[in-house]
């Protein structure tokens, strides 16, 4: 894609640590949040408890997808900022996903709850 293909100083910024890490590190993100997804669901399918994996789940996907979203329209520069490329709208539609099915807090609020108890974080 983009980073192979782009050239700073002679070579593609791909071979850069600044633009090879952040991607490396949201491969890695991605792929956790991917699992945490899984485990939850995995756990539901089998009648065991998974209010705090689903709670963990629906905060953190969202805010992984801000990140990286940003982190695509850093790498691309000014063009990434454009109508032209997906990024400005994708980072809409996924920052509705931060609100739209509870906000962070409360689902922060659920996995509080279920590792120290109810009766230590009434609502």
């Amino acid at each position: 894609g983009y980073v192979k293909e782009r050239k700073a100083f002679g070579k593609p910024i791909a071979q850069f640590e600044g633009v090879s890490f952040p991607i490396a590190e949201a491969a890695t993100y991605i792929d956790a949040a991917r699992w945490m997804s899984y485990r939850a669901l995995w756990l539901a399918d089998h009648g065991r408890p998974y209010t705090k994996e689903a709670a963990m789940a629906k905060w953190w996907g969202p805010k992984l997808a801000v990140e990286t979203i940003h982190q695509c329209l850093l790498l691309h520069g000014h063009y990434g900022y454009t109508d032209e490329l997906p990024f400005e709208q994708r980072l809409r539609d996924v920052i509705g996903l931060e609100i739209g099915d509870g906000t962070a807090e409360v689902m922060k609020l659920i996995v509080a709850r279920e590792l120290m108890g109810r009766e230590t974080l009434p609502y």
